[in-house]
């Protein structure tokens, strides 16, 4: 029985981080905003879909400001943020559209979006106000460097919730006031919501009872050893001398590309040039986004990642026709696999001087061995590395002794603070367990499946590294498994080959007709343990399928992140659905 239109994924959870689409038409109705299928969303991936809490939050702070104060604006709307200066940038990035589209009225700009910090006591403050300072985050003008700074921040740590930061905006601005939230993933999470919601003591609906003073006295003392412990198992899976001080957390993926990105910028400002970044393949859509849209980059794009484009990237950095500061990359890409030549991109970044950034989300410090030939390594820890499909989190590695290591370290260092909510990250390290385990298992059984969806005849192709162009690739940066029972192959080694695979087939009917009778859970996200199926071109670029065709993104094209069943079970499943895909391929789509 498949689990009903808009209900969390995991089933009853307050806190998924997916939500079950369970028909192709689903899919088309959300990606065409049809109020039918909106209305019946309980949740949704937190970037793209704010949770209800943090919604209710929202409204609840707006209208007890209303009460409070009397310059809120008319219908304004609120978004959330857990730092001064994320809510801050945000502030900068509405400002600045805002002024654009009226003209360079910057007075009247200011005054219409609002940033604003609320103590758990209720006191407000309204911030930087009279300048357009946009924070430490996106100031280019701030002097960072620090020789005597130790330790991962110099700023103390907020995830205990004491303060909540609110952007207050106009209505009209909801469009771009959504693109900052889902873009940076710097939004406050749903527990961290729900802890104001029931506890925070001005609200006049909190039973006297539930109210405290300060939230640590109900809140685990325990957020400095859930990082260290978090930490230290992502360093450890890397090796290569990570320490945990090597490493960083966020509280998402997206705002671990996004600090990163930042934190380059202020690195590298040492330079004469322009800062520019080059995006090498087509990577997830909200990292090329907040790269051009949102920091406002320069930037050039190599977005088929083939050997020709690198040699087309190499020949315009010899020619000098192109200077970068820094290349981001994915290994494999997703949503199509492909795996790029990183040990020619690591001559080409010594050679020509740029910082390497590779998002190893889908490939995992479990099956391949990254770091050394890339400076920096990013990964949303919201997928595999939890598992559990209910919390969201990101970690960026520095490479040891690596070129720019210093000065790496000491621009985080300046715009870095620990905003982990301590209920997120004790979440997020209880289901970090078994983490090698479950990638391999995941993994195994992504190659049985892979297989038997490259026999079907109504598969055109299936993207996924082993069997691909680009395996040999892999390979020579995969991780061989160790371990009894394992099956060896011709070379005496195992690898994994990740627990994602995508899908072309060879008609729309055929692809619509498999995607509605696999019987899997359905709906955005990856690396959960239980299998995970979505129409991904739909989801990710329904507003712009003419240009990712453009580099070899089908329009129907299905993605599957294969779990932890049990395998002969799947394999049941997913032989069952061929059946049907059979039986439709020659059905008129309607």
């Amino acid at each position: 029985m498949s689990i009903p239109l808009g209900y969390p994924l995991p089933p009853d959870d307050n806190h998924a981080v997916s939500v079950s689409m369970p028909t192709w038409r689903d899919t088309e109705g959300w990606a065409q905003r049809d109020p039918a299928v909106l209305s019946k969303l309980q949740t949704g991936y937190p970037r793209f879909y704010v949770p209800h809490l943090v919604r209710e939050l929202a409204k609840c702070l707006l209208d007890w400001m209303d009460i409070k104060r009397s310059t809120k604006p008319d219908e304004a709307s609120a978004d959330l943020f857990p730092s001064r200066d994320m809510a801050l940038a945000c502030r900068w990035y509405l400002q600045k559209d805002l002024t654009l589209s009226e003209g360079g009225q910057e007075v009247q700009a200011s005054k219409a979006v609002e940033a604003l910090e609320i103590a758990w006591d209720g006191t407000i403050r309204l911030l930087a106000v009279d300048d357009n300072s946009p924070g430490r985050l996106m100031d280019d003008n701030i002097t960072f460097f620090n020789v005597h700074a130790q330790g991962p921040s110099e700023r103390p740590p907020l995830r205990r919730a004491r303060h909540v930061y609110v952007v207050v905006y106009p209505n009209t601005m909801a469009t771009q006031a959504k693109s900052f939230w889902q873009h940076t993933g710097f939004g406050i999470s749903s527990r961290f919501a729900s802890l104001w919601l029931e506890r925070a003591p001005f609200f006049p609906n909190i039973p006297d009872e539930a109210k405290m003073q300060e939230p640590g006295r109900f809140l685990p003392d325990a957020g400095s050893e859930n990082r260290k412990k978090i930490t230290t198992a992502i360093a450890e899976s890397y090796g290569h001398g990570v320490d945990d001080l090597d490493v960083r957390l966020f509280h998402t993926g997206m705002s671990a590309i996004t600090h990163t990105a930042i934190a380059l910028k202020k690195a590298m400002n040492y330079r004469e040039e322009e800062f520019c970044v080059c995006v090498f393949g087509f990577l997830y859509v909200d990292t090329f986004k907040v790269l051009s849209k949102v920091l406002g980059f320069k930037f050039v794009l190599y977005g088929h990642a083939t050997p020709e484009e690198m040699d087309k990237l190499e020949a315009d950095l010899a020619s000098d026709r192109i200077r970068i500061s820094a290349l981001f990359t994915e290994f494999p890409g997703n949503p199509l696999l492909g795996c790029l030549d990183i040990a020619r991109l690591c001559v080409l970044s010594h050679k020509y001087n740029f910082v390497l950034v590779v998002d190893d989300t889908v490939g995992t410090s479990v099956n391949v061995d990254l770091l050394p030939y890339c400076d920096i390594i990013c990964t949303s820890l919201t997928k595999m590395f939890s598992g559990g499909c209910n919390v969201m989190g990101g970690s960026v590695v520095l490479k040891p002794r690596a070129r720019y290591t210093v000065l790496f370290h000491q621009a985080f260092r300046d715009i870095y603070q620990d905003v982990y909510f301590v209920l997120d990250s004790a979440t997020m390290l209880t289901n970090s367990l078994r983490f090698k385990e479950r990638v391999q298992e995941a993994s195994i059984s992504a190659e049985i499946i892979a297989k038997i969806l490259r026999k079907s005849s109504v598969v055109k192709r299936v993207y996924y590294p082993k069997g691909s162009r680009t395996q040999d690739l892999y390979e020579m940066v995969a991780k061989p498994y160790t371990g009894t029972g394992m099956t060896l192959d011709r070379k005496g080694k195992r690898f994994g080959y990740g627990f994602l695979l995508s899908i072309a087939f060879k008609t729309p009917e055929a692809a619509i007709a498999f995607h509605d009778a696999l019987e899997v859970a359905k709906g955005p996200s990856l690396g959960t343990n239980f299998t995970l199926m979505c129409a991904y071109t739909l989801l990710a670029h329904y507003s712009e399928l003419n240009e990712v065709a453009e580099y070899g993104l089908p329009e129907h094209l299905v993605r599957i992140s294969v779990g932890l069943e049990n395998i002969h079970t799947l394999v049941a499943k997913v032989k069952k659905a061929l059946e049907v895909a059979k039986g439709k391929r020659k059905c008129t789509v309607s």
